[in-house]
């Protein structure tokens, strides 16, 4: 465009800018090119374009009706971090931030961020407890959080179990209670089994069943240990097809052999004296000889344990044989894959504990849809196990005893 015409058109606009806006947009809108120009309403509609390439594809004739995305209406929920006694309500926050995690992980609500609604509290200096009246939460809940539900609670300690203590209500103008209940965790490190049957009741989901093996009870029961010297019976110096004691760094020289204590102790057991600086830092651990193992097998492993203070946790650790390569001198056994148990629970009494397991392949990285790399890792199936007991902070004494590793199937 010519600079003058310009400069002419621009005075026009500003001396006159309502007429020549019109004057520019009629132009416009007179090109009959130009169909952008026509209000909505205005417009031809001719279907959703997904409608118009599916008949592109398929032919004039097959143009289906659109089908609505059905999603499925979900609650929205407000969980206010739950009280707590002596810790400033540190417990009830961290209960209230699993129920949270769990919520999100199964889908079961729409629910309100906690930094929201946290701000949103604080602006109203809203106060929340336990036996708080129900129509002030739901009051609150509905106006200020916009939420068609409230959770809040109470955490009472009980020894090591938490006594979880909960409310939902709707937040209508009549609320109505949803859920008013007590759930139990033995300690802090199972809290969220709590929280699972806790929100299976509040979704209305039944009772699971456990499916019933009575071929696995039977060889629980008939079949073979697989643990040599289970009982730590056997031995002179140490227990026989165990760990020589003292001849590991990971004993710390605080493993001993000893008579099993207590009304329900017979024979020998395995006994662990911790210190602060041990039970703080590296613990203490113990391991049997290799087990013969298959991959892709169902086992069940129990074992009895005696806890003054110390965590127990036994570790099923599987190897498979690795030639050497690269600068490697020597093949040898590598640990794979292992199956953790966690002893919550063990206390001054004798306690068993039992777990089922199955040894699976453990790619290493290989991409197993390839053949070469299929060959590979059949290498590293698991072939043998190890049982390692293994106990840390606080400081204390463990024993453990009667170590039963069986096949199921």
């Amino acid at each position: 465009m010519d600079c003058a015409v310009f400069r002419i058109l621009l005075l026009a606009v500003f001396v006159c800018p309502a007429a020549a806006a019109e004057d520019l947009i009629g132009g416009l809108k007179d090109d009959p090119a130009d169909e952008l120009w026509k209000p909505l309403n205005e417009q031809p509609f001719n279907g959703p374009l997904d409608e118009a390439e599916d008949a592109d594809y398929a032919g004039d004739d097959a143009n289906p009706p659109a089908t609505p995305l059905k999603v499925e209406a979900r609650d929205d929920i407000a969980v206010f971090n739950f009280e707590s006694f002596g810790d400033d309500n540190e417990l009830g926050a961290w209960v209230a931030n699993n129920i949270r995690r769990r919520i999100e992980r199964k889908q079961l609500y729409v629910l309100l961020e906690p930094m929201d609604m946290d701000g949103i509290i604080l602006a109203h200096r809203f106060k929340i407890a336990f036996d708080s009246p129900l129509k002030a939460v739901a009051d609150f809940t509905r106006e200020k959080l916009g939420c068609s539900l409230a959770m809040w609670g109470r955490v009472d300690t009980i020894g090591e179990s938490l006594a979880i203590n909960v409310k939902v209500i709707t937040t209508a103008e009549n609320p109505t209670i949803v859920l008013d209940d007590k759930f139990i965790a033995e300690n802090r490190y199972v809290t969220q089994l709590a929280v699972q049957e806790m929100l299976r009741r509040l979704a209305g989901e039944p009772e699971p069943v456990e499916q019933e093996h009575p071929e696995w009870d039977k060889a629980w029961e008939e079949g073979p240990n697989l643990v040599r010297n289970p009982g730590f019976e056997d031995g002179e110096e140490s227990p026989d097809h165990w760990d020589v004691i003292g001849s590991k760094d990971y004993h710390h020289g605080m493993v001993s052999w000893v008579d099993a204590p207590g009304p329900d102790g017979h024979g020998k057991c395995i006994k662990f004296e911790m210190n602060t600086d041990i039970a703080g830092s590296y613990g203490v651990a113990y391991y049997s000889d290799p087990i013969d193992t298959s991959e892709g097998t169902r086992y069940r492993f129990s074992v009895r344990v005696m806890s003054m203070a110390p965590a127990v946790k036994i570790f099923i650790k599987h190897y498979a044989w690795f030639p050497s390569r690269g600068n490697e001198t020597e093949d040898q056994w590598r640990e794979t894959r292992r199956a953790p148990m966690d002893c919550y629970g063990a206390g001054p009494a004798w306690k068993t504990f039992t777990r089922d397991f199955n040894p699976r392949l453990k790619d290493h990285g290989y991409n197993t849809t390839k053949d070469l790399d299929k060959e590979r890792a059949k290498l590293h199936d698991p072939k043998t196990t190890k049982i390692d007991l293994y106990a840390y902070w606080p400081a204390g004494t463990v024993y453990f005893d009667d170590v039963v590793l069986k096949r199921l199937e």
